[in-house]
């Protein structure tokens, strides 16, 4: 019997092996699972695999999905928008048991696992859903031609979802939330219609808006619930419910019911402090600021609140909060001060709907004990909409005394006395307005030694300041700081010896900003955020003025005069350091975020260094203009290592380059009586730097030159009138012309300049991205170089035209050319692509082995004198190849025509047709080999009628038709 049984389960097995692994395939079932699931959803389903698994879950089957991702259907059916992206997932897993259907009619989901899912649930302003996917019947209810299977009951042993990112996107009600890696543990059970939930749950972060406002961020919460489900009722029943928000415990109960008929959710929950005590309040302190030690507690203490109202169409639930301490007191063990009365009463409410006035009320917040006594209370009303603020506060506050009432963490340090009689009101559209003007306080803050450090948080702030305000009919405020130090993460900040007082005036008019004067002497002031920004000034004066924008009063104008002995500034990785400033500028608010500034900036000194250039950048004395996002420059002297420049024109999009590393524009007349190129590439060239460290005037201009990379944020108009310029071992004068540098290229157009002892006309394209690969192109007119200056010129030349090596004299030389650059700035042969024209007269053939060659072959007349009359010489450069056009030689008693072609390998195939001669015929020499080892044979001559004026032309017009392809090319890259 039993080997029956083994048989038969043998036999099952390996049926299902053979189905699993062969019928019902990956291949086979991904494109199945898709149909079934796209027929029967208002949704496109996309996965990238679907596996059947039974061995990996026995005794249970499985389905394996990867990569899959869900669009609506439900709001657009083809032109589908972001806002359909319903849902998407890394991995999903579901297991069931088909034998306990089969047995029982119970439908066993054993578990359902979603991992790195991304939901986006999302509702329109006309209350339609993408989340309603799932298609209607077309079967009448009545229907007999079939029956629905029975299912007795629906268990659910787990549905897990880990790190999920899921947002709610209701524009009916206009809320946004977002929660950000999610996991989820959920078991249900279905019985008889009724449904039974066991909720875990935690996230990472939850924001959430309303209304275009940020009501709640950084929330990390965690909930641990059991819900039950009446079907009779559509009621949801909380029951057990912990919730935790940013470790603060809450008990929650109540019920949410769901209305079809109004197409809404009536929600009726209760919340509370979980094991409401002053113990438990003061366990919320940060252990990495308290220790947790014992403690004594007394007094009553209340936390709770209520949601009720109805969430659906145009309508959200209202909230409340209670907040209550009485007569509570507290010692830790072990210190000799205590908390001997803790007083706090407040509420709020708040309606979404804002049907009714939303508000928050401290009454009252008072603490005394340890040598302290604070009493507090402030109202906010109309809170979500514009929260008018009041706050009054009376403390004497001995931080050494509170010291040794709390046992703080090693680092942990207060100190120092504070004291304070404040009322302040405002509203928040009038800080968001920026006009503190209407900020009305009253009243003086004293802090005296005060010290609060945290070491492990590498925090501290230290003041040693009076702060004395009046606010009845016009706020005044006077300031004597001492020294305010701020050390911190995010920000640092000094002041040192300051004085300042503040006076405002036309508050009465509320159709306008409120003028707020503010004048302050310091001896130091020092901030810096981050890595990012920094500033530091020394002896400064400072008079600022806000008041209304004379375009629109609603709008704040701020104008301030700035007077220093010294000031540093660092943004990113740019410096700026400056002696003896003075700033005269005005700034216009254009929106909530950006300030346009105008004004000028005088300085005696000024240095700046740039992460793109090694060298700083040294101006004398000048004055710079600014307005708008324009810097303007007159007759501004600088200095970079040994190049000098005075520049008059502007800068533009100077701000926006800073902040989001928009192109610095800029349209400038550059006049130079030295600049040294050889330096400044090796200074493109060159790694920045450390920020804050010496950087030297000192760089190389010996040192060989390599390719540059031009910054990608520069865009420049420049005309140049610059009376000498290094480059490579060639010296210019006199170079004048246009300059643009944009997209990482140098465009020279129709520069003329003196050099080689010639007379230059040049336009050149220059362009690299990175220091591999580098590319030019060029169009040069020299007249009367010399042609060894010539070669140094462009030391390609003489592997391109070896033959140039040969001559000795002066040549007018025209070439448009275009080629790939290496590493160190040489043409790679192989990318070369050219035009070329060669006129000389007079010209001397040097070699002499080669003349002696040639003359006696030739049976020259004078077989010392080697002068060539002239010669007109016409050349292609093309994928590696030359091609030497027929031009014509007069050389002794010869008149020649000579052509031919050269590869990369120095290869020749020349030939000369002799023309003229004593012979009384004409014949040809053919010329092969290279320059290790040539052969010159005898034939016949070809060139004869190919040196005719109408041919020259011909040609003429082939090499100029070609160099000017090449410079639309190489300008191709400016358009």
């Amino acid at each position: 019997m039993s080997i029956s049984i083994g048989a038969i389960l043998v036999a099952v097995l390996t049926i299902i092996a053979i189905a699993i692994n062969f019928v019902f395939t990956p291949e086979k079932l991904t494109p199945v699972v898709l149909a079934v699931a796209n027929d029967n959803l208002n949704a496109k389903l996309d996965m990238k695999r679907v596996e059947l698994t039974f061995f990996s879950t026995f005794p249970k089957f499985g389905l394996e999905l990867e990569d899959g991702s869900l669009v609506s259907k439900a709001i657009n059916d083809t032109l589908w928008t972001a806002t359909d992206s319903l849902a998407s997932f890394h991995q999903c897993v579901i297991e069931i048991s088909p034998l306990d259907y089969l047995m029982s009619q119970k439908v066993n989901i054993h578990q359902l696992l979603l991992t790195d899912a991304k939901v986006y649930a999302f509702r329109n302003a006309e209350g339609k859903a993408n989340w309603d996917i799932v298609k209607e019947s077309n079967t009448p209810a009545d229907s007999t031609d079939s029956e629905s299977p029975t299912i007795n009951e629906i268990a659910l042993d787990r549905i897990s979802l880990q790190r999920s990112n899921i947002i709610f996107d209701d524009r009916d009600t206009r809320i946004y939330t977002q929660v950000d890696s999610a996991n989820l543990d959920l078991k249900a059970q279905l019985h008889q219609k009724d449904l039974q939930l066991a909720v875990k749950f935690n996230n990472k972060n939850l924001l959430f808006w309303q209304n275009g406002e940020l009501l709640a961020n950084h929330l990390q919460t965690e909930i641990n619930t059991d819900l039950d489900f009446v079907h009779q009722t559509r009621t949801l029943n909380v029951k057990n419910a912990r919730v935790s928000v940013n470790n603060i415990a809450l008990d929650v109960e109540g019920s949410i019911r769901h209305d079809s008929i109004n197409k809404a959710a009536f929600t009726d929950v209760h919340y509370r402090l979980h094991a409401p005590s002053l113990e438990t309040v003061l366990s919320m302190i940060p252990e990495s600021v308290v220790k947790k030690e014992g403690i004594d507690a007394n007094g009553e203490v209340k936390l709770d609140g209520h949601i009720k109202g109805a969430y659906g169409k145009g309508k959200m639930p209202q909230m409340t909060l209670d907040i209550l301490v009485n007569n509570a007191s507290a010692h830790y063990k072990g210190m000799p001060y205590g908390i001997d009365d803790i007083d706090l009463n407040f509420n709020a409410f708040i309606d979404l709907m804002r049907t009714t006035p939303s508000y928050a009320n401290l009454k009252i917040f008072r603490v005394e004990g340890a040598h302290t006594k604070i009493v507090a209370d402030a109202k906010v009303n109309h809170l979500l909409s514009d929260p008018d603020i009041s706050f009054h506060i009376n403390s004497d506050v001995d931080l050494t005394a509170l010291a040794k009432t709390f046992p703080l963490q090693e680092g942990v340090r207060l100190g120092g006395k504070l004291k304070a009689d404040l009322k302040a009101q405002c509203r928040l559209s009038s800080l968001q307005r920026q006009d503190f003007g209407r900020v009305k306080v009253d009243g003086k803050l004293d802090m005296k030694n005060m010290e609060l450090s945290h070491a492990a948080k590498n925090f501290l702030f230290r003041s040693d300041a009076t702060f004395q305000f009046s606010g009845q009919e016009k706020q005044e405020a006077a300031l004597a700081i001492n020294e305010i130090l701020l050390q911190s993460r995010l920000a640092n900040a000094t002041i040192k010896q300051m004085k300042a007082t503040v006076n405002s005036a036309n508050l009465q008019d509320t159709t306008k900003i409120a003028e707020l004067a503010c004048s302050f002497e310091a001896n130091e002031l020092r901030g810096r955020s981050g890595d990012s920004l920094a500033v530091f000034t020394q002896h400064v004066k400072v008079k600022a003025n806000l008041h209304p924008s004379p375009n629109d009063k609603q709008k704040p104008e701020i104008s301030f005069s700035l007077d220093t002995d010294s000031l540093f500034a660092k943004m990113n990785a740019y410096q700026l350091g400056m002696d003896k400033g003075g700033f005269g500028i005005r700034l216009d608010k254009r929106n909530d975020s950006i300030w346009s500034p105008s004004g000028i900036i005088g300085f005696q000194k000024l240095l700046v260094r740039a992460p793109e250039l090694k060298l700083p950048i040294h101006m004398e004395k000048t004055a710079v203009t600014i307005k708008d996002q324009m810097v303007k420059l007159k007759q501004a002297n600088l200095r970079i290592g040994k190049s000098n420049l005075t520049a008059s024109g502007a800068l533009l999009n100077v701000f926006d380059s800073w902040k989001h590393k928009a192109p610095i524009k800029a349209k400038l007349d550059i006049s130079s009586q030295y600049l040294d190129g050889n330096q400044l590439i090796n200074a493109l060239n060159a790694e920045a730097e450390p920020v804050g460290e010496t950087t030297s005037d000192t760089l190389s201009s010996e040192a060989p030159l390599e390719l540059f990379v031009i910054p990608d944020n520069i865009d420049f108009e420049l005309h140049t009138q610059l009376d000498k310029v290094t480059y490579g071992k060639m010296s210019f004068e006199k170079v004048r012309g246009a300059v643009d540098v944009r997209q990482q290229a140098i465009h020279l157009k129709n520069l003329t300049m003196r050099g080689l002892d010639a007379d230059m006309k040049a336009t050149l394209v220059y362009q690299a991205k990175n220091k591999d690969k580098g590319y030019t192109g060029f169009d040069f007119k020299l007249e009367k170089v010399n042609i060894g200056k010539l070669v140094d010129f462009i030391p390609a030349l003489d592997s391109i035209v070896p033959m140039l090596r040969s001559f000795k004299g002066i040549v007018n030389f025209d070439a448009a050319a275009e080629a790939q650059l290496d590493h160190a700035l040489n043409i790679k042969i192989p990318t070369l692509r050219s035009a070329v024209h060669i006129k000389g007269d007079s010209l001397v053939l040097m070699d002499g082995e080669t003349f002696a060659e040639i003359s006696k072959m030739m049976m020259f007349k004078n077989k010392k004198r080697n002068l060539i009359d002239s010669i007109y010489v016409n050349m292609t450069i093309d994928k590696g190849n030359v091609t030497v056009y027929p031009f014509i030689v007069q050389m002794d008693r010869y008149r020649a025509a000579v052509g031919g072609t050269q590869d990369l390998d120095m290869n020749f195939k020349y030939h000369i047709s002799v023309l003229k001669s004593p012979v009384p015929f004409k014949l040809g020499v053919n010329i092969t080999g290279n320059l290790d080892k040539m052969k010159f044979r005898v034939g016949k001559a070809k060139y004869k009628d190919q040196v005719t004026p109408v041919a020259i032309r011909k040609v003429d017009s082939t090499r100029i038709n070609l160099g000017k392809d090449i410079i639309r090319d190489f300008e191709k890259v400016f358009k």
